[in-house]
């Protein structure tokens, strides 16, 4: 899913780069508040893992520029919430844009859009559920269908940007283009919903105070708790 450089007008990334640095200017002054020493290994670890599995990647070659992979955000956000989440992610597209060169650095701020900025939040509107002192089946289900819902909207939002920057190849059109994207990031989704749900029962199981926290609600989904 990673827009590589080049395929982005400047307008396009322009407007990218706004709106991801106001959300992580946003959730960097929040996640100050919320941030303590149970919180910075769980942190660490699951960026490292969301490092490690977004490396597994390969291309969409009817839509260059852009590649399928499993996102992390959306797991991200719910052990950590929103602002902590966003944090983390942009952590990892930044260390993967200048070290692997994987995302151009113009398009980082779309980058950060659509696999931090959208799954964050869509991650942190089911985060209550786990919250829970016993989180049901509702959470497993919700957490399923919304891990491979947020993959879907991000790649829809990469083909949206790349056919705005009119960089999508002539003999493809934006429908035939959202089909593809959409298609291969449907069952990428799946297997991240499911591994969102396992792995967020084992953390929750063995780390539940660093998923808590010192302040309970953090996103759209505690507060909605």
């Amino acid at each position: 899913m990673h827009i590589a450089s080049g395929f982005l007008s400047p307008p396009v990334w322009g407007t990218m780069a706004a709106v991801s640095g106001a959300a992580l200017a946003g959730s960097l002054v929040v996640a100050r508040r919320h941030l303590d020493e149970r919180r910075v290994p769980l942190m660490g670890v699951m960026g490292a893992f969301i490092f490690a599995a977004q490396m597994v990647n390969f291309p969409i070659l009817l839509v260059p520029g852009t590649s399928g992979h499993l996102g992390g955000g959306f797991l991200l956000a719910i052990l950590l919430g929103a602002p902590l989440s966003m944090v983390a992610m942009t952590s990892v597209l930044v260390v993967q844009a200048l070290v692997f060169q994987d995302g151009g650095l113009e398009a980082l701020g779309a980058n950060i859009f659509v696999m931090g900025v959208v799954p964050c939040l869509l991650g942190a509107s089911v985060r209550g559920l786990w919250l829970r002192p016993q989180p049901g089946r509702l959470a497993d289900i919700l957490t399923f269908a919304c891990g491979a819902l947020g993959l879907v909207v991000s790649a829809t939002g990469v083909i949206l940007m790349l056919w705005l920057s009119g960089a999508l190849p002539s003999a493809v059109s934006l429908a035939k283009a959202v089909l593809v994207m959409d298609s291969v990031h449907l069952l990428i989704g799946m297997v991240e919903g499911v591994v969102s749900v396992l792995v967020v029962r084992f953390v929750l199981a063995t780390r539940r105070e660093a998923v808590l926290g010192t302040v309970e609600p953090l996103g759209a989904g505690e507060v909605a708790a």
